[in-house]
């Protein structure tokens, strides 16, 4: 090897194209990143014809988010070689997450009309991705249906690791926005279960039963381990930060393992500072990180209680839990549980999971006594009401419904709801702010509009805001917010609480159309729960015509975060403890070992 090295260092172009197109993929396999795409260029110099070089590092620089540098590598992939799936693969995706959906749909139906006969599961996955995120989801749904008929016939179908991980993270995590069927999804979601732990895990990793040497709890603090990619500014990040602190507080010391390297940021300062250490990858094999390694860090630290924030949604959380790194494996938030090993579990709430719903799971429940949540409150920018209505060209007087969320949970009996709800409330208007094609949304409120016989000039389409305290302050000039549905808000629909806004949310029966009723109950409000499109619109009208009834929301709303009333969907401190009891309890069982339950 060292005479090998040294020969390139002379001539770096010994071996021919085929043999640095080789060495550059050994190299990616073995984390070597920065060695592997100098072996590609090597191989470009003495071919610059050479697809494959091109392809595998436009690959690497979007795994590492550098998409500017990524696209004209893949274009120039695809220019020698048209039906070079993975190049195609990942220009759709880089389209789709720089919220460039027009382009998108362009990328992913130029792969699909290349591709569909070579890679037919891949691009079947990438046009539903692509269709769901612009918000066209009645094209989505007919196309994940149709995926789904298939796999349920043939599961064979799926033929590679990398397959089986985009059926988790663009397929699986479609379904709940599309279809509120508990049953249905549960037998997909079990399928894909045991699909990958029979074909795909089983085959690359060994489970490892952790045992301790400690017999007691007595003299140790309890070991809790945070799974995520995301402990910075989005959705999961603002929703286990509170948590992570209050735990530290009490008798826990807090460990974080991220699964991808991570832009920090300020919210990241605030979860890191409450844990012994933020970890991230160390390897980076083909780009992304080493599942293995990550599994040996938490066995190596100890960690009693592990918990997953993002279950399938990040697949290689899968691959890790597999692994049973602690004694204890729950899963908190990622679209659904896992559906991976009996032996785990699942948090939710009475609420969320009334007592019927185990029979649908692979994991054990575990309800918490209130909320599957909670939240210590949210920041914003301070601005006038007044001011602000007056730029948007909104009068002091009108009546403002808002509807926050991305392409992905737009659906036409959603928009048909809501524009029923602004034909009975006269001078009234809707505010729609999301992630997702614009010009989609647009279309989707007009037809509806046309249809109901109301101006399309009642209807505000809003970009989304990037820093989270300005895009809070939306809050402080609407009247009722309106959920989506069957994938309720979370973090904007607790925003919107949190900010005293009157809430109208459609419950449903899977998880995510049950997060609304949940935070709802929490507080002890059943005004605009609702069980039934129906029931929405009324409850919408209600609100809207009545500014008494939207008054006594408003002081409900303000006196649940006040103490000694601090409802418990604010009260993070009281869920930690509960939390932990629970851990406590859960490691006890395990271990069959005595707890002191006063310490």
């Amino acid at each position: 090897n060292n005479y090998r090295e040294k020969a390139f260092s002379i001539n770096s172009q010994l071996g021919g194209e085929q043999f640095h197109l080789k060495r550059g993929n050994k190299l990616a396999k073995n984390g070597d990143l920065e060695g592997a795409i100098a072996a590609w260029q090597t191989a470009i110099n003495i071919a610059p014809n050479l697809a494959e070089a091109y392809g595998n590092i436009g690959v690497i620089l979007a795994r590492q988010y550098l998409f500017v540098e990524a696209i004209p590598l893949l274009q120039k992939a695809i220019e020698l070689k048209p039906d070079y799936a993975i190049a195609h693969r990942n220009l759709c995706a880089i389209a789709r997450d720089t919220g460039n959906y027009a382009a998108a749909r362009q990328t992913v139906n130029q792969y699909s009309h290349n591709c569909a006969e070579t890679d037919p599961m891949m691009t079947a996955i990438s046009s539903l991705s692509i269709y769901q995120a612009s918000g066209l989801n009645d094209i989505a749904k007919d196309r994940f249906l149709e995926l789904e008929s298939k796999l349920l016939a043939d599961f064979q179908l799926v033929k590679s690791e990398e397959e089986i991980k985009s059926v988790y993270a663009d397929f699986l995590t479609a379904v709940p926005y599309l279809r509120d069927d508990i049953e249905a999804n549960s037998r997909l979601y079990r399928l894909v279960g045991k699909e990958n732990r029979d074909r795909f895990l089983k085959p690359i990793y060994s489970p490892t039963q952790i045992e301790r040497k400690s017999p007691t709890l007595e003299n140790r603090k309890l070991k809790i381990g945070f799974l995520s990619n995301s402990f910075k500014r989005d959705s999961v990040g603002w929703r286990c930060a509170d948590i992570i602190r209050e735990l530290s507080q009490l008798n826990n010391e807090i460990y974080l393992y991220s699964t991808a390297e991570i832009k920090s940021d300020d919210l990241t300062d605030k979860i890191s500072q409450a844990a012994i250490k933020l970890e991230l990858p160390k390897t980076y094999p083909n780009g992304l990180a080493n599942a293995e390694e990550i599994a040996a860090t938490i066995r190596q630290d100890g960690v009693d209680i592990l918990l997953d924030l993002d279950s399938f949604s990040n697949p290689i959380n899968l691959d890790i839990l597999y692994q049973k790194p602690a004694p204890v494996c729950i899963s908190w938030f990622g679209i659904e549980a896992p559906y991976l090993s009996a032996e785990n579990y699942f948090i939710g709430d009475q609420h969320t999971h009334p007592p019927d719903r185990e029979k649908y799971y692979e994991e054990k429940l575990l309800r918490m006594p209130d909320s599957f949540l909670a939240v210590s409150g949210f920041q914003r920018l301070v601005r006038n009401r007044d001011a602000l209505r007056k730029s948007h060209r909104i009068d002091p007087d009108q009546i403002v419904y808002l509807n926050i969320a991305p392409g992905r949970k737009l659906n036409r009996d959603l928009v048909k709801a809501q524009i029923a709800i602004l034909k009975q409330v006269p001078n009234s208007i809707l505010v729609c702010q999301g992630q997702g094609d614009l010009e989609v949304f647009q279309a989707a409120y007009k037809k509806a509009c046309e249809t109901q016989e109301i101006s399309i000039h009642r209807i505000k389409i809003m970009p989304q805001v990037a820093r989270e305290e300005e895009r809070r302050v939306i809050y402080s000039w609407a009247d009722v917010m309106l959920d989506s549905y069957p994938y309720n808000g979370c973090i904007n629909t607790l925003e919107a609480l949190w900010f005293n806004l009157p809430v109208v949310s459609r419950t449903g029966e899977q998880f995510l159309s049950r997060m609304g009723y949940s935070f709802l109950k929490n507080l002890g409000i059943e005004t605009g729960i609702s069980h039934s499109w129906e029931e929405y619109v009324n409850w919408g009208v209600k609100l809207g015509k009545d500014a008494v009834m939207r008054e006594e929301i408003v002081e409900k709303l303000v006196t649940s975060k006040r103490s000694p009333n601090l409802a418990p969907l604010w009260d993070t401190k009281k869920f930690a403890k509960d939390l932990s009891e629970i851990f406590i309890e859960l490691l006890a069982k395990k271990r069959n070992i005595y707890v002191d339950r006063k310490n």
